[in-house]
C-alpha cells in the first residue's frame, strides 16, 4: 500500500504555491471535496512507483482516505506535474479503472526470427475499489510465430474485464522483411512466365 501525506491548501495562486515546492491537487469523493497541496519531491518518488490503478492512502489533518489518481496535469515544456486529482470512491461500490498490462518472458516465437509486438497496454476492469489490482502481469514465454495471446485469457478473481475477449494484447509477428525475401526468392526470374494457375509444367517429350 502506497501512502502520501498531504495538507489543506494555503496557498491560492498554484504558481506561488509550486516555487515554494508544493504541488496544489484536489481530493473528492462521496462527501469529500478538499483543496490540498503535497511536497513535490514526495509526489515525484511516488509516481515513480505506482500505476494509474494503484491505491494510495492519503492523510490530510490526522484523516485517511483510499484513493486513486484520477487526472495528472504536466507543464508542456517541463513535464512536470503541476496539478494532481486524486478520487475517494465509496468502499462499497464498483468502478472502473483502466490497469498496466506488464509482459514477462522470452516468446519462443523469437527464436526463429519473430519479433514481440505489444498492441493494448492497458485494459479496462470494473470491480470494488479494494479488489482492482495493480498491474496485470502476463507470461509470454509460450508463444510462438504469429501466436498472440488475447485479453480473454485474463483471469481476475473478484474483477471483471471489460475489454473485448477477442482483443489481442501482444503477438508474436515474422518481420516484413523476411516475408518479403521469402516471397521474392518464389518470384519467377526475369524472362520467365509463371505457369497459369492449375496448369502443370509441361514434361519433357521422350525420346522415341
Amino acid at each position: 500500500m502506497y501512502r502520501l501525506a498531504a495538507a489543506p491548501r494555503t496557498e491560492v495562486n498554484p504558481r506561488a504555491l509550486r516555487r515554494q515546492g508544493f504541488i496544489p491537487g484536489v481530493v473528492y469523493g462521496r462527501g469529500v471535496h478538499r483543496l490540498i497541496q503535497v511536497e513535490q519531491r514526495e509526489l515525484e518518488q511516488l509516481l515513480a512507483q505506482i500505476t494509474r490503478s494503484s491505491r494510495i492512502t492519503l492523510t490530510v489533518d490526522g484523516e485517511e482516505w483510499e484513493t486513486f489518481i484520477k487526472e495528472i496535469q504536466y507543464h508542456p515544456l517541463t513535464d512536470q506535474v503541476i496539478h494532481i486529482d486524486f478520487y475517494l470512491p465509496p468502499a462499497d461500490q464498483e468502478i472502473e479503472l483502466e490497469v498496466p498490462v506488464l509482459l514477462r518472458g522470452d516468446p519462443q516465437g523469437r527464436r526463429f526470427g519473430g519479433v514481440l509486438r505489444r498492441l493494448r497496454t492497458e485494459i479496462l476492469v470494473k470491480g470494488l475499489p479494494a479488489k482492482i489490482p495493480e498491474r496485470i502481469e502476463l507470461d509470454v514465454s509460450g508463444l510462438g510465430l504469429e501466436e498472440a495471446i488475447r485479453v480473454g485469457e485474463i483471469a481476475l478473481e473478484g474483477v471483471k474485464v471489460l475489454t473485448p475477449p477477442e482483443f489481442p494484447i501482444a503477438v508474436v509477428k515474422v518481420p516484413r522483411r523476411e516475408v518479403v525475401q521469402e516471397v521474392a526468392a518464389e518470384a519467377p526470374a526475369e524472362g520467365e512466365e509463371a505457369p497459369a494457375e492449375g496448369e502443370a509444367e509441361a514434361e519433357p517429350e521422350k525420346e522415341q
